[in-house]
């Protein structure tokens, strides 16, 4: 059977429910096809503590996420509950609650979006280098086609952009490749003191980081399950432990998994970094990215009786300590969590698929500070924010060369990394027109490393669902699209493309410091909106403000702060006797409230730009200046104008 659709989806991710929602709310009939049986990716899958340093640093789809889960655990337990502290603003939730509201979001654009899950992609259909159709594979072996004017590849292996033919990459790059500080191979302690071990020679391979599940696990015992051993268990994949808890290095089964709670007695419990035998199982998923069905289904297996059977293998195995098998018999699986998958998360934590070759390649660099700036590298580009330390887990088994503490591969750089911008190109494949793909992104193993989490890929999945409404609606291919104005559709709907510390992002001022803070304007993460506005920054504003689109009539300030309205006689007046204007502009520096009014009124008469100078600009087409000649005139304020002038001249 074929089909048509405006903008069909693969992989209802996070990153894929944002792309749907984007495009549904645009009006466009949306398709989002999903290879499993349930959506939501790892935040429906265990994956219950979302990884974002910042919060405040994110916008749009995420925030909007943020604020249900905080308001589901409010209307059902109340606002001084337990589950609301715990929820902490809406970043930690139970997998059952995230599925919950994400099928709510859904379901609220079904309108013009249709879930399909259980379709796996079998083929891509490329005509002249461009993306026009799919052909999927129901679980019932039921075959469709699906054609459409804009492609978005959400899944985490990066499927459909391979399908398709876009070129892509795997493993892991050396120093020398984009001068990675910390790329390729690395033994480094996970602790506080970060150290590396010899043996770190920054090497690049084809080695992918570990991958595992996370599990919701419970204490509480009314709705607890046992933890069962598995159909096949290899007690050998363990035995180490017993030599760590032996020599100290293990004290309980806190220090083999991270368990860390979420509301109602739940956990995310996932690798412990500082254990030599967790849940990650390194070297043994190396097969998966290009593998077929069965060969991933092998692996999946795999990762599960694995995990399966080191719970078993903590509570049961009479190698350990009595207290410390008692200890962990206290955890099982969450009864009312993952009931068709036996309470075990049906999905697998693919923590790095393929790596698309883009338009960008967003390297450690990136998501570190500019030397010089006080901020990461400014992107013109920029449609998101990413705020997480860059981390990698293992490549490696347990080595003599990581002296029981250091698995090759594990890192974290918390201490270096910084909030970045990511670019536009990041998501534009090479190649191939008519797809973008917002998760398996053009990234450096170690740049991937701070992207590849949830919040920055649904912001991502968003902006590429913005993105391919504009390309359909101005017929024009998503490499090409014009960035700012796809900056300004994306600013209106609340996402965030630069981060200050000091300044409202959800605000006309913070929305317009924002898009100035991708352009370059700003040094560092403050824009002191309050500070007085020289003429010197207002000149170089104007002169940037120029090369943009929408900018190039704007008028240059006057050139003198005397300009007098017309009909008023001017002389008698000698000016050669007046101080020059370098030496008067030297004894005042600042912008004067009625220049910027006569060059505002400039852009009103001889533009119809229709700006206005008060804090509601909506409420006027026209400036009007009431205020006191000598009235300081604001950097944020300043900045707001011009931004209004270029996104009304270019809209």
């Amino acid at each position: 059977m074929s089909y048509q659709c405006e903008v069909f989806v693969y992989g209802a991710t996070p990153g894929g429910i944002g792309a749907a929602i984007a495009a549904a709310r645009k009006g466009r009939r949306v398709v989002l096809a999903e290879p499993t049986g349930h959506i939501g990716g790892l935040m429906t899958s265990g994956l219950g503590r979302t990884d974002i340093d910042w919060p405040e640093a994110s916008g749009a789809i995420y925030r909007e996420f943020l604020q249900k889960v905080l308001a589901d655990y409010t209307a059902r337990y109340g606002p001084d509950s337990q589950q609301v502290k715990d929820c902490r603003g809406g970043m930690f939730f139970e997998p059952s609650v995230a599925e919950k509201l994400f099928a709510g979001m859904v379901e609220a654009e079904k309108q013009n979006l249709t879930v399909l899950t259980g379709h796996l992609l079998k083929q891509a259909v490329t005509e002249q280098n461009r993306l026009v159709a799919v052909e999927l594979a129901a679980s019932n072996g039921e075959i469709s086609r699906w054609s459409a004017g804009a492609f978005i590849d959400a899944t985490y292996e990066g499927d459909l952009a391979a399908a398709a033919g876009v070129p892509y990459l795997t493993g892991r790059e050396s120093r020398d490749d984009w001068n990675e500080e910390y790329a390729g191979k690395l033994y480094m302690n996970f602790d506080g003191t970060k150290r590396v071990f010899p043996g770190s020679t920054g090497e690049g391979d084809h080695r992918i980081q570990a991958y595992n599940y996370r599990l919701c696990l419970t204490d509480v015992p009314e709705n607890r399950i046992a933890c069962y051993k598995p159909e096949v268990y290899r007690r050998e994949d363990y035995t180490s432990l017993i030599g760590d808890v032996e020599a100290g290095r293990v004290k309980s089964i806190r220090d083999v998994l991270n368990i860390l709670p979420v509301p109602n007695g739940k956990t995310d419990a996932n690798n412990h970094h500082y254990c030599m035998c967790s849940s990650d199982l390194p070297e043994e998923n190396q097969e998966y990215l290009d593998g077929d069905e069965a060969v991933r289904r092998r692996i999946r297996t795999r990762q599960r009786h694995y995990l399966e059977g080191l719970l078993w293998f903590l509570q049961h195995d009479e190698a350990l300590p009595e207290t410390f098998r008692q200890d962990a018999l206290r955890f099982g699986y969450a009864a009312d969590e993952f009931a068709e998958s036996g309470h075990f998360p049906p999905q697998l934590y693919v923590r790095e698929g393929r790596r698309i070759c883009g338009e960008y390649m967003f390297t450690e660099n990136d998501a570190r500070l500019a030397p010089g700036l006080g901020r990461t590298p400014v992107h013109g580009d920029s449609v998101v924010v990413g705020s997480y330390a860059i981390d990698s887990h293992a490549t490696r088994k347990r080595e003599p060369a990581g002296e029981n503490v250091a698995l090759e591969g594990f890192l974290g750089l918390g201490w270096i990394t910084e909030i970045y911008q990511v670019p536009y190109g990041v998501m534009v494949p090479q190649q191939v027109d008519g797809l973008l793909v917002p998760v398996a992104v053009s990234a450096t193993h170690m740049g991937l490393g701070t992207i590849r989490m949830e919040p920055c890929w649904m912001q991502l999945g968003f902006a590429a669902g913005v993105a391919a409404d504009m390309s359909l609606t101005l017929g024009t291919p998503e490499r090409k699209l014009p960035i700012d104005l796809l900056q300004d559709r994306l600013l209106e709907e609340g996402q965030m493309i630069t981060f200050f510390r000091d300044a409202n992002p959800l605000t006309e001022e913070g929305t317009a410091l924002q898009y100035w803070g991708a352009k370059g304007v700003f040094d560092s993460y403050e824009a002191e909106p309050d500070r007085p506005v020289s003429v010197a920054f207002a000149s170089r504003l104007l002169a940037l403000a120029r090369l943009l689109p929408g900018g190039r009539s704007l008028p240059a300030l006057p050139a003198s702060a005397n300009v007098l309205p017309a009909g008023v006689d001017m002389g008698p007046r000698l000016p050669k006797t007046e101080p020059s204007p370098a030496e008067y502009w030297q004894a005042h520096p600042l912008l004067p409230r009625p220049m910027l009014a006569r060059w505002v009124e400039t852009l009103n008469s001889r533009l119809a730009a229709g700006i206005s100078l008060s804090a509601d600009a909506g409420r006027s087409s026209t400036v009007s200046v009431d205020a006191a000649d000598g009235e300081i005139v604001r950097v944020g304020e300043f900045c707001r104008i011009v931004y209004q002038y270029l996104k009304k001249n270019r809209s």
